[in-house]
């Protein structure tokens, strides 16, 4: 009895939901998607030539020199 409950609430169930739709329809896909956009697209270089920006300088080791890092691993065998 218990099987039979269980397999009618289970058609019970799966019959009754609907998959949910949405609300609104998408956006048609239009050509503003493609690289034209960037056809006159200029970079402003001069913060480059700024007094400020040249003289910053390196601070630390450049390039990194990769080293043993971290904690000893506890529950490694001796």
């Amino acid at each position: 009895m218990l099987v039979a409950a269980f397999a009618v609430g289970y058609l019970y169930y799966s019959q009754s939901i609907q998959p949910a739709q949405l609300p609104i329809n998408p956006p048609p896909l239009t050509a503003k998607d493609d690289l034209t956009m960037f056809k006159n697209l200029t970079i402003d270089f001069s913060i480059l030539d700024n007094k400020s920006f040249k003289s910053l300088k390196t601070f630390g080791e450049s390039p990194v020199k990769p080293g043993v890092t971290g904690k000893r691993d506890i529950f490694a065998p001796f």
